[in-house]
């Protein structure tokens, strides 16, 4: 009997434990109005409710939520801490509205954490699907048809005077250029020769910037999302100038893929990729690397642009020596 009463007790021991933590991590989504007019703005608020040192990977929004829900513009997102409590609640305001008519869905949003930046699971929240219903602008028929207005004659602006006022110059001076040239025939026009600057080749700024964050030891900074700012955009600039990727405009997952058709080594690729991650969680999810993790960062991107730049002459030397042949 005694044993069955333990049983139990810790059973409900464990149940009250997770129903606690559950409690923990909360999200989900405020509309303003479950009816609107065809085109009027309304607002959805996302709340989440989450412990401070979680890491929340918070989604990053388009111009639309679906095919029938539009963003007219997204708030800041804000976190403000609870009192009395160790967790705090991250807001973000999105205006939206529908051109479609009758039932629309604004539909459900999610959201990825992980409980620490070395916790390799992420886990996903979502929000409810939202039911909205909107409605056409009524007509009143019981209203008289009126006749249709005739063009009303407007006086001429300046607005419309200055593109022909601006044609007319030209044509003036394309007159007066022919004319002066017929008369001056000897004269010619020296064109100075515009000296092209010899280009400096991609590893060598690549080095000189890593060689300048070296002495300055720039991962000893309080200011991590500015560090990791200037660092990835030294490799991002590297593999444009050393490899034609355009990676500058692309996001991690778009290089990594450009990378791996460079059939470079795997470990070397690892690096680069390992410190775009910490990248983005620093600048998108406000996260805070210690100082040793920061210089390790410095030398990853180190290593891969000496590495790649040793890949990228073997494959420059291989096809001089076909071209020899």
């Amino acid at each position: 009997m005694k044993k069955l009463c333990f049983i139990l007790l810790f059973c409900m021991m464990s149940a009250f434990g997770i129903n606690c933590s559950a409690q923990n991590v909360a999200f989900r989504g405020v509309i303003s109005a479950d009816t609107i007019l065809v085109g009027q703005p309304f607002d959805y608020q996302l709340l989440l409710t989450i412990p401070k040192d979680y890491i929340v990977d918070w989604k990053q929004f388009g111009d639309t939520l679906s095919k029938s829900i539009e963003i007219i513009s997204e708030g800041e997102l804000t976190t403000k801490p609870i009192e009395n409590s160790d967790n705090v609640t991250m807001t973000q305001n999105l205006k939206l509205t529908s051109f479609d008519t009758g039932y629309v869905y604004v539909p459900e949003i999610v959201i990825h954490y992980s409980e620490s930046m070395q916790d390799s699971i992420r886990h996903k929240l979502f929000t409810f699907e939202k039911e909205l219903y909107v409605k056409t602008i009524a007509v009143d028929t019981t209203l008289a048809f009126r006749p249709i207005n005739g063009v009303i004659r407007q006086g001429i602006t300046a607005k419309e005077v200055f593109p022909w006022v601006v044609v007319l110059i030209v044509i003036c001076g394309l007159v007066y250029l022919i004319i002066y040239l017929k008369k001056h025939p000897k004269n010619k026009v020296i064109v100075e020769e515009v000296k092209k600057k010899p280009t400096i080749p991609a590893i060598v700024t690549a080095r000189a910037k890593l060689n300048e964050m070296r002495d300055k030891e720039g991962w000893n900074t309080t200011n991590s999302k500015e560090y990791y700012t200037d660092l990835t955009d030294i490799a991002r600039q590297y593999l444009e100038g050393q490899f034609a990727i355009d990676a500058v405009e692309m996001t991690t997952d778009e290089i990594m893929q450009a990378v791996h058709a460079l059939s470079i080594n795997e470990i070397v690729k690892s690096k680069l990729q390992d410190t775009l991650i910490t990248a983005d969680l620093v600048k998108f999810a406000k996260a805070n690397p210690s100082t040793s993790q920061n210089e390790q960062s410095f030398k990853d991107i180190d290593y891969f642009v000496e590495d790649s730049y040793a890949y990228y002459q073997e494959v420059e030397k291989k096809k001089k020596e076909e071209e020899d042949k």
